[in-house]
């Protein structure tokens, strides 16, 4: 036999599903939250006198994770139970809103040290599993016009100086930090990581855009620092005693 639902009942749990949650905040923001809970208390602000964790738990069993629901359109949300058009829009309106915050912050925050900029990555990078590599170009200001990241596998990122040159120019960057990490390894710097951060001065400097740094990520917290072990200025050095050696100081002379 059926169970009836009391509505008082319901009204009860619902209320009190909500106010734990609410406390749960609170107290902690979202760190104790599992995905569906952060989709309920999410879906609370925009379903009133509605228990939420039944709809919660139908998206992430249809979309299957957080960030796919959030990466839906509109229209395949409304196609969930429980969701109509507002908390469709209203879950859109949340993702696009994290892409402006996200944006308007970078826009607002300044490198201009080795130390800013490990600062800025240190959290990012713990959150790869496989080998990424960072580009972070920057105004005059230190502002950042540009943060991009290349993919790759446990060895080897897929990333061609040329297209590293592309992205500066594009953004007419004045200084550029370079940032990868190492998920398997310690920080200490490959023989390809050397030659790639030379290669980098050599084609940054004729053109005074300034490397701030190339740092290394390892999976122990560790952080090697190219421009703290002095090589970026001996590799500024070198490229700059070459120039003169061959006589192009003219070509260059905004140096």
């Amino acid at each position: 036999m059926a169970k009836i639902k009391d509505p008082k009942i319901d009204a009860e749990i619902h209320h009190g599903r909500r106010e734990k949650l609410r406390n749960s905040f609170e107290q902690h923001g979202l760190q104790t939250f599992n995905e569906t809970q952060v989709i309920e208390y999410a879906l609370g602000f925009c379903i009133p006198r509605v228990d939420t964790n039944p709809t919660a738990h139908r998206l992430i069993k249809t979309f299957g994770s957080l960030a796919a629901v959030f990466d839906a359109h509109p229209s395949k949300l409304e196609a969930v139970d429980g969701i109509g058009n507002k908390a469709a829009y209203f879950l859109s309106f949340l993702r696009q809103f994290v892409t402006y915050y996200t944006s308007a912050k970078r826009q607002s925050k300044t490198i201009r040290s080795s130390q800013d900029a490990k600062d800025h990555l240190q959290e990012l990078m713990k959150t790869y599993e496989n080998e990424r590599f960072v580009l972070i170009a920057l105004d005059k200001k230190g502002r950042i016009l540009l943060q991009e990241q290349f993919q790759g596998t446990l060895s080897r990122v897929n990333v061609e100086p040329r297209d590293i040159v592309d992205m500066i120019f594009r953004v007419r960057a004045s200084a550029v930090v370079l940032a990868h990490n190492h998920p398997e390894d310690g920080a200490s710097p490959s023989d390809s990581d050397v030659m790639f951060t030379r290669c980098a001065v050599n084609i940054l400097t004729p053109f005074n855009i300034q490397l701030v740094d190339h740092l290394i990520f390892s999976k122990t917290d560790e952080v090697y620092s190219f421009r703290s072990e002095g090589l970026i200025d001996l590799f500024v050095q070198e490229h700059k005693a070459y120039i003169k050696s061959r006589g192009f100081e003219t070509m260059f002379a905004h140096n």
